[in-house]
Parts: structure tokens; sequence; C-alpha cells
């Protein structure tokens, strides 16, 4: 690994589409305002530990009703195409526009620790 860690490898689509996300265990839940904030712990980089931050630390997420109703999907019995699916019905959108935000939304959850996504098939 370099000095500022190496990226993971990206996934081919159909790969991701059928990966299965998962909440990550939280410090705290706790409905405030109309949306559900979530405190997770967070491991700083370590650029920032040598300037004398603490290694880890918490970090509180809001999420609105869009940004919760695809957090809540995340039960790791529904893998990503059934999560945009039902996003895309829900809100009268097409699967495209579907996909790209909620795809997106995924890849913001994953950089700040809420979901992982696991990769192997259901039987």
């Amino acid at each position: 690994m370099g000095l500022f860690g190496t990226k993971p490898p990206m996934l081919d689509r159909e790969t991701a589409m059928t990966g299965f996300p998962v909440k990550l265990p939280a410090q705290a839940r706790e409905e405030k305002d109309g949306k559900l904030h979530v405190t997770v712990k967070f491991h700083r980089p370590r650029w920032q530990q040598v300037l004398g931050a603490e290694k880890v630390c918490s970090r509180t997420f809001a999420l609105d009703p869009y940004g919760r109703e695809v957090y809540d999907a995340c039960d790791g019995k529904t893998n990503v195409s059934q999560i945009i699916k039902r996003f895309a019905r829900h809100h009268k959108i097409t699967i495209a526009e579907a996909e790209v935000s909620v795809a997106t939304f995924f890849k913001t959850l994953i950089g700040r620790g809420m979901i992982g996504i696991e990769l192997k098939k259901r039987l």
C-alpha cells in the first residue's frame, strides 16, 4: 500500500447489480427533524494521524427521505438491481434514472462506511 492507500478494484456492472447491500454496524440511529441520523465509526487516513488526529472518531450523517428509502432497503436480502427497480417504480422514473441516482448514493454510503456489498450469489 502506498502513502495514501490504494483504491479497491472496480467491479463490472453485472457483478455490481447482483450484489446485496447490507448495513454496517452503526453506533447510533436517531430520528430528528424529519431525517434519519446515523452515527458510524470512522478510521482517519494515516496522514491525518501523522498530524496528530485520533485514529478512530465518529461521524453522523443525516439521510433525507430518499436516502433513507435506499438505506433501509440495504437488508442483505435484496440485490442492487431489485432496489433500483423498486426506487424507479415508487418515484415514477425510468430505470436508467434510478440506476444513476441509486448507484451514486451507494458509492456515497460505502465511502462513509454505512453499507457494504456482499458479492456472493444467493441460492
